[in-house]
């Protein structure tokens, strides 16, 4: 591990900031039609074949699931994404989208407070 003098550390320097954008989903499943597993590995599925992480779930007895979409890999989403998402829960039976939240900052607290 490299040590800084203290003339290096007094050093004015720029912050890098390497952001990488996700966003908060929500939708609702029919529970006729799906059990909360099955509605989470469908989503799932589709969430890995585009190269996103999911961060989330659902409750037992509820049917809805939400979460926080990234991408898997170094990157950032885009509205292209986003778009993607909901087209995607609307082409689906028994899924709709109740909620796509704007980009935000995967890193730095994108969850409202």
């Amino acid at each position: 591990m490299k040590t800084l003098t203290i003339e290096q550390q007094a050093k004015s320097r720029t912050r890098r900031e390497f952001q990488e954008l996700g966003f908060s989903i929500s939708f609702r499943f029919d529970s006729q039609r799906y059990n909360l597993d099955q509605a989470l590995d469908h989503w799932i599925e589709f969430v890995e074949s585009q190269g996103w992480g999911f961060g989330g779930g659902g409750g037992e007895g509820s049917d809805i699931l939400s979460g926080y979409l990234a991408s898997f890999e170094r990157g950032t989403l885009g509205e292209a994404d986003r778009d993607r998402a909901r087209q995607w829960l609307g082409n689906q039976p028994g899924f709709a989208c109740i909620q796509c939240a704007e980009l935000s900052d995967a890193w730095h607290s994108p969850w409202e407070e």
